[in-house]
């Protein structure tokens, strides 16, 4: 699993708060204006370890990783790209 890896939830525009589930699960907490995460919980053993998605803290929705990080960065991207 990327470390930094930036997530955007499709469904609802969550840009804060996922959990990840991949060979561990972990609880992440994302800064959007820095376009990184600012808090992890530790790793904790995914007894299905066959899992790679993360389900958005607001909505409740759970989306493919790779597609949820591919969306995580275009958005952190554009948040670059707009003069302050």
């Amino acid at each position: 699993m990327i470390m930094n890896t930036f997530f955007v939830c499709p469904h609802c525009g969550n840009d804060k708060e996922f959990k990840v589930f991949t060979s561990c699960f972990q609880v992440v907490k994302q800064s959007p204006e820095l376009g990184k995460r600012i808090a992890e919980s530790g790793f904790l053993p995914n007894l299905k370890q066959n899992d790679n998605y993360i389900e958005c803290q607001l909505c409740l929705k759970r989306y493919e990783y790779e597609s949820a990080s591919a969306t995580g960065k275009k958005y952190a991207q554009s948040l670059q790209r707009v003069p302050a």
